[in-house]
């Protein structure tokens, strides 16, 4: 299984870091993306979605 974080922040991204290691599986994998705060997010997201999509 592989799971995509989008977060709003650089620091919420190191905290994930630290954090999904200890509680997920072994064969789970993550990509974490930070934005620039939530308009950057906002802005950014119907693209990225099209991207997931196909």
């Amino acid at each position: 299984m592989h799971l995509e974080f989008l977060v709003e922040e650089f620091s919420t991204q190191e905290c994930l870091n630290q954090i999904l290691p200890k509680i997920l599986f072994e064969n789970v994998t993550y990509k974490i993306h930070a934005f620039r705060g939530k308009s950057d997010l906002i802005k950014k997201l119907p693209e990225r979605l099209k991207g997931y999509k196909s």
